[in-house]
């Protein structure tokens, strides 16, 4: 497995693209004798392990394969070959830790009922993610999916060989945001012949960061960061359009609407009185993911039985808060429980 993850280490493919990696997990599943393998869109793989022991529940265990828009610079000896593409967020890790799943699967199908289906997900880091696809292609279906399990290798929380639990919302909301501001830009000297758009953005910039402080309950988690802002090319020229954009997260869906509605409302405040035009694009991505207690319990059982009560610590809210994010697994909260 060590092999593998270095050589999809060392070819990364960003979203959407993941010919190679997509082509290898294939041919690892095709070695290690799977039952069956789909490919439900081109760069996605899903495999399916029956149990021997009759008909019973399906199981999905679910990996993302993409890589990140990085450029690697950690000299490791299988460091990327593909300039500006890394795993920098342990996609590689997934992959091999799901194909070593996998082939001991496929060793003990005695041992179980039903079937396991695994998910290879495409796209996981390019918005709105290929998990939504996926389901909507039925991968949740032929057999049905009554339960499904994800993880995500986190070094920096927790030693090798411990596994992190946290019953309840484990993974955030992400919605991407693009802002454009409109109007009639002029000479810095004659401001009052301008709609001036920078400083409606910026006015809009300042208003929203209120947003999470002044609208959203303190006991609730949300986050609203801005990360680029374009306009003009002179100083002393006030530019005729303005673009910025950022991302929002939150645990609840009351929250994501809050903070959609409030954005709504601020455009809407700040073309009244500055005379320009506002215009909004989101990109909704995933939901938050809500983990099950029944099955985060099964889970922590199997780890204590394999690995040892030390191998079973908490991940607490607090700990992810520093990598709040979302995957697939939230895409199928209603379906099958995570």
């Amino acid at each position: 497995m060590v092999e593998i993850r270095r050589d999809i280490h060392r070819h990364p493919e960003i979203g959407r693209n993941e010919v190679r990696t997509s082509a290898l997990i294939r041919k690892k599943l095709e070695e290690y004798g799977v039952d069956a393998i789909e490919r439900p869109v081109p760069t996605a793989v899903v495999a399916l392990i029956h149990g021997a022991r009759g008909p019973g529940r399906c199981v999905a265990l679910r990996c993302d394969i993409d890589a990140l828009p990085v450029q690697e610079e950690t000299g490791l000896p299988y460091t990327s070959e593909n300039p500006g593409i890394m795993h920098a967020c342990g996609h590689d890790m997934h992959a091999s830790m799901m194909l070593g799943a996998a082939k001991i699967l496929c060793g003990m199908r005695e041992r179980f009922a039903g079937c396991v289906k695994l998910i290879f997900q495409h796209s996981e880091d390019t918005l709105p993610g290929g998990a939504k696809e996926l389901v909507e292609k039925g991968v949740l279906e032929n057999p049905h999916v009554d339960a499904i399990y994800g993880m995500h290798v986190l070094p920096d929380a927790h030693r090798a060989g411990q596994v992190g639990f946290h019953i309840g919302p484990i993974t955030t909301s992400v919605d991407l945001f693009d802002f454009t501001v409109s109007g009639r830009g002029g000479h810095g000297s004659q401001p009052q012949n301008t709609t001036d758009p920078v400083l409606a953005a910026a006015q809009m910039i300042v208003m929203m960061q209120q947003i999470v402080a002044r609208r959203v309950d303190p006991m609730e988690m949300a986050v609203f960061s801005l990360g680029s802002i374009h306009g003009g090319d002179a100083p002393n020229v006030i530019p005729a359009e303005v673009k910025f954009g950022g991302v929002t997260r939150a645990y609840s869906e009351s929250v994501r609407s809050v903070i959609k509605e409030q954005v709504q409302a601020i455009a809407k405040g700040i073309e009244a009185a500055s005379g320009n035009t506002v215009h909004i694009h989101y990109a909704d991505g995933y939901p938050s993911a809500f983990n099950d207690k029944e099955l985060m319990d099964l889970a922590a059982d199997a780890v204590r039985k394999e690995l040892g009560e030390d191998a079973v610590v908490p991940c607490p809210i607090q700990c992810l808060s520093v990598r709040i994010s979302a995957s697939m697994e939230s895409w199928v909260v209603s379906p099958a429980p995570i």
